[in-house]
């Protein structure tokens, strides 16, 4: 307990001085997510009893919802990232931001690991996991390219707030397949997704200052706010709390011991 409240105000004040850096010297997209979730991550793995397939097992995760997210906004132009290329995964997703979500995503399930989770595994296959989490982003890029090539003339209203309902949905379904699970998993997830959404937060507020992505295509956004003179959906405040419930959820059932 002592080892985990020392962690937190070590990065309590890292995020401090970092985020003051990235503000400062206008960092950009990859730069940003370096330093916000990438060495994080990096000095969490340090500490993680998680076999190498359980974090690999993530990462695909996060490739997983970066198409998903990316792709969406590509096809109905909801965002356009602004980075150092333009390089795009099958001309729909942008690699920095594919990496900085993946990267994301596995900053949070470390965190989720290492300060709200007992290191306890099931004796499940780790590499048997690793395999649902590859055909997930496969899944998922399949389902992205049949949208974009073959039924382009379907067009989803609100799409951005679907999407997110859809990541929470999925949670919710996974929760109730799995009713065995104890109440201090519900604890651990409510704690873990109200601080996990602090660097979130963060880094929605330095993407906007040092615009590292424009919104378009307002009238798709249940609404939108002002933030350092950039248009931001609300639907990212929502994204804020509801990634990291995602996640926890997701590494809690398929691949720690649900409790």
């Amino acid at each position: 307990m002592h080892r985990k409240i020392i962690l937190f105000f070590i990065m309590a004040l890292y995020y401090a001085l970092g985020t003051y850096a990235l503000y400062i010297f206008d960092a950009g997209l990859l730069m940003s997510s370096l330093v916000l979730f990438g060495i994080p991550a990096l000095a969490l793995s340090h500490f993680t009893l998680a076999p190498p397939a359980v974090l690999i097992s993530i990462a695909l995760l996060g490739s997983g919802v970066a198409v998903l997210f990316e792709g969406t906004a590509h096809i109905y132009g909801l965002w356009y990232s602004i980075g150092i290329t333009e390089a795009r995964l099958f001309g729909l997703i942008p690699v920095e931001m594919l990496l900085a979500t993946t990267v994301q995503v596995l900053f949070l399930g470390l965190l989720y690991e290492v300060l709200f989770d007992d290191g306890v595994y099931t004796p499940r296959s780790a590499w048997e996991r690793m395999i649902f989490f590859g055909v997930f982003g496969v899944a998922v890029l399949v389902l992205i390219g049949l949208h974009q090539y073959v039924f382009s003339g379907i067009f989803l209203s609100y799409s951005y707030l679907w999407i997110i309902g859809a990541v929470v949905a999925s949670a919710l379904a996974a929760l109730s397949l799995h009713k065995d699970l104890s109440v201090t998993f519900f604890d651990k997830i409510i704690d873990f997704t109200l601080v996990a959404s602090i660097p979130l937060a963060i880094s929605l507020w330095i993407s906007s200052t040092n615009v590292h992505k424009v919104f378009a295509y307002s009238n798709e956004y249940i609404g939108t706010f002002v933030l350092y003179g950039q248009p931001v959906p609300l639907e990212e405040i929502v994204l804020i709390f509801a990634l990291p419930f995602f996640v926890g959820t997701m590494y809690e059932i398929y691949l720690d011991d649900r409790s």
